[in-house]
């Protein structure tokens, strides 16, 4: 028995009264997934790719749940996979990927960085724009309980 997900439906479900459709999405997403994960396997996580509009980057890290996400830069024994299009079946686009070595958070940051504005100097206080901080760091909401 297959699980189903309403939100994968367009108009499937509503938010404060408006049909969700996650097409309608059109900003870029970089999706990544571990290939050993044993709570989400890739090919589900796969799946957003044909549900969000916008472009796709679809990277599969060579590790499981955790690991997938905490690859910092520097693992030699890091990989992962990546591929220019994100076609409907998952097993076509493992079979186009291009495996890399190392760990996917460079390649996330220049995906990253393509969609920016160029860099500039952090300011020297903080505020600005007619903002002052409220109060010293960490701030209040710490102690909130």
């Amino acid at each position: 028995m297959g699980v189903s997900n309403a939100l994968t439906r367009p108009g499937g479900v509503t938010m404060l009264g408006s049909p969700v459709d996650l097409a309608a999405i059109d900003r870029d997403s970089y999706l990544v997934a571990g290939i050993t994960d044993h709570i989400c396997p890739w090919q589900s996580c796969y799946r957003s790719t044909g549900l969000l509009g916008g472009n796709k980057r679809f990277v599969l890290s060579t590790s499981g749940h955790i690991a997938a996400m905490v690859n910092p830069p520097g693992n030699d024994k890091a990989r992962y996979q990546v591929a220019k299009d994100c076609p409907e079946d998952p097993a076509g686009w493992l079979r186009r990927a291009e495996t890399c070595h190392g760990s996917w958070w460079p390649d996330h940051a220049a995906w990253v960085a393509e969609r920016c504005g160029k860099e500039t100097t952090a300011p020297a206080e903080l505020g600005g724009g007619g903002l002052a901080p409220i109060c010293d760091a960490p701030g209040t909401y710490v102690y909130d309980r």
